[in-house]
Formats: structure tokens, C-alpha cells, sequence
């Protein structure tokens, strides 16, 4: 894979990773189950918004290899709750006719935790007893916090988690591809900043003994073994 399909690939597969964690409910969750012979069986998505403690959004579940879909019509809401911290209550209405299912959802571990506590009244449903939903991001919503640089030998895309990407941050992330072979790489850091500056410089990152150093101007990657450096590459964005 060349340098620049790897940022294309990276692109298209980025929105369905959760790389940080939030701080409330608020965004389109969802995950997947598959059955014993690899095939797909059965995806949960929740849409959600938290204001202040109070949840509104919508439940769809699809199942049985999409033979049972229990979701509203259009981008109509059937779901309501309440917040507590990372802990929340949730009440949603089947579109089989049951009301009132009840579920509890848990943030961790940059996930939401779904646990069904309550069946439905009056009526037939379709939900899952757990789940682990990921949150999804939108792909407008990187380009300001995403930037991709290329070096003689490597490709390497870098995420700040805070908003603006040189905007100063301890959730940032690289994405590395060596381009001679396609070997990649994955690593969690923070940036680096000029003392009394909100304005980030460079990032940081650690793998085990090895140092990976970015800087931005000039943009150069230098990767550091103890006292040798192992690379130091001058890069141009993408």
C-alpha cells in the first residue's frame, strides 16, 4: 500500500473508531455482533444528546442477519433518560408495538456499555441483554484536528483529541506506515508546546523504549532508542 492509499484507507475506517473518551452521552454510538461463521447477526446504534442530565435520542437494532428491524421511521426519537456521571438510564418504545423497555448505559473505556434491565410492556420487541457501542465520528469533523505528513521512508497521520489540532493535548494519537513494506504502527501521546504557549509544536510519543518526536516547523520526525537516534526524517504535509 502506497503512502497516500494508506491515508485514503485510514480516512474511510477512521469514522467508526473511538479514539477518546467523551464526557457525556451525546453522539451516534453503535457496534456489531457477528454469529459463529463470521457472518454479521446483529448491529445496535443509539443517536444520542445529553442536555445537562436529560438524554433524548433514538434506539435501532437490527437482528437475526437483518430479518428483525426494531428502529423508528425516519430520524424520529423513541428514546428518553437521565444522566448520572458516566451512568445512565434510559427508556425507549418498540417499533413492534412494545413501550417502555428500560436499559442502563455505562461510559467506559471509550465505549458505551448497554445492559438491558427491563422488557417491554404490552407489546413485542427486539434488544439485546449487552453490548458495547463505539462511538462514531464524523468525517467533517476531523479535518480540523487531522493532518497527514509524508517522510522519505514513512507516512504518518496524527489526531489531536481536543478540538483544533495544534491546539495543546495530552490525547493525541499517531498513525504510522512504513512505506517500503506496509508495516504500521499506533501510538498514544501528547503534544509538546513553547513554555506559556497554548499553541502546540510538536507531539510526543512512547513505545516501550522508543521515543517518537514530532515537530511541526520545522516538520521533522525523529524516533529515539535511549541515547541513539534510530530516525530523523524531514516531512512535508499531505
Amino acid at each position: 500500500m502506497n503512502k497516500f492509499g494508506f491515508s485514503i484507507v485510514f480516512l474511510l475506517s477512521f469514522s467508526s473508531l473511538s479514539l477518546f473518551a467523551s464526557d457525556d452521552f451525546t453522539g451516534q454510538w453503535s457496534g456489531q455482533e457477528k454469529n459463529d461463521s463470521g457472518s454479521l447477526y446483529s448491529t445496535l446504534t443509539l443517536k444520542l444528546k445529553q442536555n445537562n442530565n436529560n438524554i433524548t435520542g433514538s434506539y435501532c437494532y437490527v437482528t437475526r442477519g437483518g430479518n428483525k428491524i426494531d428502529c423508528p421511521e425516519g430520524d424520529g426519537s423513541n428514546l428518553k433518560g437521565t444522566a448520572n456521571g458516566k451512568k445512565a438510564l434510559i427508556e425507549f418504545d418498540s417499533a413492534f408495538g412494545g413501550v417502555k423497555v428500560k436499559a442502563s448505559l455505562e461510559l467506559k473505556d471509550n465505549k458505551v456499555l448497554w445492559k438491558l434491565i427491563k422488557d417491554a410492556e404490552n407489546g413485542e420487541f427486539y434488544a439485546p441483554k449487552a453490548y458495547a457501542l463505539d462511538k462514531e465520528v464524523n468525517q467533517g469533523d476531523l479535518k480540523s484536528d487531522m493532518k497527514v505528513f509524508s517522510t522519505s521512508d514513512f507516512t504518518i497521520t496524527l489526531v489531536n483529541g481536543c478540538g483544533v489540532f495544534y491546539t495543546v493535548c495530552d490525547k493525541v494519537k499517531y498513525f504510522g506506515l512504513r512505506n517500503k513494506d506496509g508495516k504500521e504502527i499506533t501510538l498514544e501521546g501528547k503534544t509538546t508546546q513553547p513554555a506559556n504557549s497554548n499553541k502546540a509544536d510538536g507531539m510526543t510519543f512512547n513505545n516501550s523504549d522508543v521515543d517518537y518526536i514530532v515537530r511541526f516547523n520545522p516538520l521533522e520526525l525523529n524516533v529515539i532508542q535511549g541515547n541513539k537516534t534510530l530516525v530523523k526524517q524531514d516531512g512535508k504535509w499531505e
